[in-house]
């Protein structure tokens, strides 16, 4: 189990004890066990620092023992994890060991300083039922410390690798992190050492640093991998998107030419009743092309193959272009759209096509929820420079939006009445095409006001001169 706070070694034990018994125990190799507290302290704090940034967690690792090395004089630091990082999660029927963490069959060596070759190849891939102390404190989650040669060979084939690599003296703590045991930071040293209260302290202080650092470093890289999965599965989407756009649009186009030759009696003459259905087939086959033009629009967009290309146009011509494509749907509900603001001739460099498919959108959007009254179109010129601005005011007497969906009207896909949406034939793209679309040619589309039965005006303003 994890130790209590109470339980942890107290920093501040009394130094004189510590140098009257160390020095009986080792008179000729004494070392400066007395390393201020400030210092040690100052040292906790650097890491502290230090470690938010960006570090792998072989970085991370090598940090932590590079300050263990120079504040603990130590001549050796070994990371190793239990098991992969972070751990499995248990299979069905599988339950945790008593060391708080999931089974694991090996450690796995993260970073090591000052270890011989010899010594570091053993480590590379460590069963966790070894007899050496790593494994053993892997297993129970409790700290060794071993002061001297006689500790050292406690563990007898480790012991005597470690006496021949000039290693007397090591501490080797559990890595502990939310409550699980993690993995086991291990340091050695070249003369014997008398392990006290406070040193024990900040060498366990040392492992749960760096497990926070090593579970840090491992969510950003889990982040990173996850946020290329989401784009990659996002790209596949929109791909996908638009290549059965495509298949779709090609037979589309067949069905409505073939249905103008029939109506036009290209291949002989037809009846009243034919040319009506004709005329249905015809209508219905240019609103499903419509519908697969949105969503080739937005599949564009979102895999980001959507480019620019600008040219001069009026907005005089852009607006009739517009109104072309509209005007019969708002014509077969009864409704009038009427073109009001700036008179004066106006020039834009911009995707034409963009703007007058933004213009489209957001007038068909006014007519589809609009049953009765008018639709005014009003252009406003804010300067008449090249960083000047053109917006495209487009108010409806429809339905209107309540208020507590004014956050999703932009959403893709998003329906605030789905039964009426069905009715009308929305995908639920057109605002949100018509955004994403203003703003890639450096302008915006955004909802002025509404009110419920009152009506909507949706503005989208661009840029008079498009700037890469």
């Amino acid at each position: 189990m994890r130790p209590s706070p109470e339980e942890l070694p107290r920093v501040g034990s009394n130094r004189s004890s510590e140098r009257s018994v160390y020095s009986r125990i080792a008179p000729d190799t004494e070392i400066d066990i007395a390393v201020t507290a400030s210092h040690r302290l100052r040292a906790l704090a650097s890491l502290s620092g230090s470690l938010t940034d960006s570090l792998s967690p072989a970085g991370a690792s090598d940090f932590i023992e590079q300050q263990a090395l120079a504040v603990l004089a130590a001549t050796s630091a070994v990371v190793v994890t239990l098991g992969a990082f972070p751990p499995a999660l248990p299979s069905a029927g599988v339950k945790p060991s008593s060391g708080g963490h999931a089974p694991a069959q090996s450690l796995h060596l993260v970073h090591a300083s000052g270890i011989p070759a010899e010594v570091r190849a053993t480590l590379e891939r460590l069963p966790i039922d070894a007899p050496m102390p790593l494994a053993e404190v892997a297993r129970i989650g409790d700290p060794l410390f071993l002061q001297s040669e006689k500790d050292l060979l406690r563990y007898p084939d480790w012991g005597a690798t470690m006496l021949a690599a000039g290693a007397r003296a090591a501490a080797i703590v559990p890595v502990w992190a939310n409550g699980e045991l993690r993995g086991v930071l291990g340091l050695t040293w070249g003369a014997p050492r008398l392990f006290g209260e406070d040193e024990r302290a900040f060498v366990i202080t040392l492992g749960v640093m760096c497990a926070q650092a090593i579970m840090r470093s491992r969510l950003r890289a889990s982040e990173v991998l996850a946020r290329e999965a989401a784009e990659r599965a996002n790209s596949s989407k929109a791909h996908f998107l638009a290549t059965i756009s495509h298949e779709l649009r090609t037979p589309i186009n067949a069905v409505i030419g073939y249905t103008q030759l029939l109506t036009e009696e290209i291949y002989g003459p037809v009846s009243k009743l034919q040319r009506e259905h004709l005329g249905r087939v015809r209508a219905s086959g240019t609103h499903l092309l419509e519908l697969v033009e949105e969503l080739l629009s937005y599949a564009r967009i979102e895999a980001g193959v959507e480019v620019v290309r600008a040219e001069k146009v009026l907005v005089s011509e852009v607006i009739e272009q517009s109104l072309v494509l509209v005007r019969p749907m708002a014509d077969k509900k009864g409704l009038h759209i009427r073109v009001e603001g700036h008179a004066q001739p106006l020039e834009l460099l911009t995707d034409v096509r963009k703007v007058r498919q933004i213009l489209v959108n957001l007038l068909a959007n006014a007519v589809k929820f609009t049953s009765a009254g008018d639709i005014v179109l009003i252009v406003h010129v804010d300067a008449l420079e090249v960083v000047g601005t053109v917006s495209f005011e487009v108010a409806d007497t429809g339905r209107g939006i309540a208020v507590e969906n004014y956050d999703h009207i932009f959403d893709a896909f998003w329906q605030e009445d789905h039964t009426t949406a069905h009715n009308i034939g929305s995908t639920g793209l057109g605002l949100s095409v018509a955004r994403q679309l203003a703003r890639l040619l450096g302008g915006d589309v955004l909802l002025a006001h509404s009110k419920l039965t009152r009506g909507s005006t949706f503005v989208a303003s661009l840029p008079i001169t498009y700037a890469e």
